[in-house]
């Protein structure tokens, strides 16, 4: 560009103006908590948590591994999950500073040197076209603008999909520009950008498709420069089989890991292949409504937010003749004007394909962030139609503002779990997941107040009310049962907690997780009955039951020398009030118990005036 033109046509400007508009977008996330699955891959990873040390770890085992472990991750969604370089880049960034500023600082910069990226490698792809120059600005601005990036940005989480679309756009440029300037090491280099972004997240490698389409849009050919990129993919395929094993695995059974099940004989079993696809399809027309109306937007799909759809439905009939209709499109216009819009999108769709459960269950009906790949490729299919007449190009600059206010907006709702949940929850009232965690965030907010303040009590009461609800969408979610038995423990319903942590167990939840919980409403449960009741006995079976589950626990062995003792058992109140010495020895409660306990057994003489 001649040094005469516009300054809006410059491309340092451009590129400034890009970079500045990314970070500001999300300036407001900096003072922000780690929310949601932050604890997954920081705050509760141990490999991560060990900062560089753990790398080995983090390249050789799957991500979960750091928190879930070997075994449970085993039960998790199927097939695993391999990103280990975000995890890598966390690790470091956890050395250097405990903290979530630094964190969120990263992730805007990152995703502002995307934004610019993406720009430069959209230069390069249409260099050469008699086409608006304004095209790659336009599809930047509004990609970098579009609230549904908000998830991947806002939530530290979220790196995984910067980094790897910011690998994966870059290895485009590289082989775009090895191709034009027949430089061989272009394409090596763009396959080390590609391997790069599949260590970042697996659905990077839906771009050893999409590079070959835009070579023979652009080019029409020189797939020679593709090659490094297909062996880069390959290369990745054979890392992640000897870490994670070859095959998918068996699919989950549970609801919140699988949402495509059904209840057979009392039982759930997978949906086979055509059964999943009219919910896949209905979910997908939903993509396309995100991608054009942005708004009531929630980080969570979950049973029951949406429900199993069926062929006769209308939305999936509706959903197959337009997604047939854009791939007849795109087939149609290849070679032919407008060819950009045609590869927007098959960028769109392919960049979809493997997160949309068409191909296998990803774990989820649908989420936000599965789109930030995608919509690259549709905001580079819209703005390509504009540009047939250019000047509707200027309808770009009112949506980018509108995208902008949105985007600020909705990243305050990620400030921290609380904020996330309890706002999110309002607008989708059917997730059992989300209502368990909104209820979970209120009850960790009622702990930190005065259990015995209003606001503490109408907090425990409604997250009681939303597990109810969780409840009934997934009857079988043991986390909801755990978080109901704590609500009930806080609300002084201890045999209703009781029995929530029985079906906790029931239900999936493993006795490490619950008996500590289950231990403390029996041995509550026992001074209830024992107090008010003077119902000895019973308490005395809540309190043998507690010392089975949680043993050697001060208060329970306590309260089994007072049953006992008044029982008339003075043995064994004498043993129980021997162990809670034992216990904490400085404490002269438990002295004087196990000294008066001593004196009913006539082992001391008694006290002399």
């Amino acid at each position: 560009m001649s040094a005469k033109s516009p300054w809006y046509r410059r491309a340092r400007t451009q590129a400034i103006g890009l970079f500045a508009l990314g970070f500001l977008l999300y300036a407001n996330t900096l003072g922000h908590d780690y929310a949601l699955d932050d604890a997954i891959v920081i705050t509760n990873n141990t490999v991560v948590q060990r900062g560089v040390a753990g790398w080995p770890e983090l390249f050789t085992h799957d991500s979960f591994y750091g928190f879930f472990g070997e075994q449970e991750r085993e039960s998790l969604v199927a097939g695993g999950r391999y990103r280990p370089l975000t995890l890598a880049m966390f690790a470091v960034e956890q050395q250097l500073s405990s903290g979530p500023l630094l964190h969120h600082l990263l992730n805007v910069l990152w995703y502002a040197v995307l934004v610019v990226v993406v720009w430069g490698m959209l230069r390069e792809l249409l260099r050469g076209h008699n086409l608006p120059w304004w095209i790659p600005l336009a599809t930047a601005a509004l990609f970098a603008a579009h609230p549904l990036h908000t998830e991947a940005v806002a939530n530290i989480k979220g790196r995984d999909e910067i980094i790897a679309l910011l690998g994966a756009v870059g290895a485009t440029w590289l082989v775009l520009w090895a191709q034009r300037k027949d430089a061989k090491w272009g394409g090596v280099a763009g396959a080390i950008m590609l391997l790069l972004a599949c260590l970042a997240k697996e659905n990077a490698i839906t771009f050893a498709l999409v590079i070959p389409v835009a070579l023979y849009v652009a080019r029409g050919g020189g797939y020679g420069y593709a090659v490094p990129i297909w062996a880069a993919a390959g290369l990745y395929l054979v890392i992640r089989g000897s870490v994670l094993g070859w095959g998918l695995g068996e699919p989950s059974l549970e609801l919140m890991n699988n949402p495509f099940l059904r209840e057979v004989n009392g039982q759930l079993v997978p949906l086979g292949f055509w059964e999943r696809q009219p919910t896949v399809l209905y979910t997908l027309l939903l993509y396309l409504k995100l991608l054009f109306v942005p708004v009531g937007l929630v980080h969570d799909y979950y049973p029951a937010a949406i429900t199993l759809k069926g062929w006769t439905n209308g939305w999936v009939l509706l959903s197959l003749a337009v997604h047939l209709g854009l791939l007849y499109y795109a087939a149609l216009h290849l070679r032919t004007r407008p060819k950009f819009v045609a590869l927007g999108v098959l960028w769109y769709l392919l960049t979809l394909s493997v997160v949309s459960n068409v191909l296998f269950p990803v774990g989820t009906f649908m989420s936000e962030r599965f789109l930030f790949m995608p919509s690259l490729g549709a905001m580079l299919a819209v703005v390509s139609l504009l540009a047939v007449r250019p000047v509707l190009g200027w309808g770009v600059v009112p949506v980018v503002v509108v995208f902008a206010g949105l985007t600020v907006s909705r990243n305050k709702v990620w400030r921290d779990n609380y904020t996330l949940f309890t706002e999110d929850v309002l607008r989708q009232p059917r997730s059992a997941k989300l209502l368990n965690a909104a209820a979970g965030a209120m009850l960790d907010r009622a702990q930190t107040m005065d259990l015995d303040g209003e606001r503490a009590q109408y907090l425990i009461r409604t997250a009681r009310t939303r597990l109810d609800s969780a409840l009934a969408v997934h009857p079988r979610y043991g986390n909801a049962y755990l978080l109901r038995g704590n609500a009930a423990l806080l609300l002084e319903k201890q045999e209703a907690a009781i029995a929530d942590y029985e079906r906790a167990l029931q239900y999936g939840l493993t006795q490490k997780t619950v008996n500590g919980n289950l231990a403390i409403a029996l041995q509550r449960a026992a001074r209830r009955v024992g107090e008010e009741d003077n119902d000895l006995g019973r308490a005395r079976e809540y309190l043998l039951r507690a010392d089975r589950l949680a043993p050697n626990q001060y208060e329970t062995l306590r309260l089994l020398g007072i049953t006992s003792g008044l029982g008339g058992d003075n043995r064994a109140a004498l043993e129980y009030f021997r162990r809670a010495l034992e216990l904490q020895p400085e404490n002269a409660g438990a002295r004087q118990n196990y000294e008066t306990a001593l004196r009913l057994n006539q082992q001391l003489p008694p006290p002399t005036d």
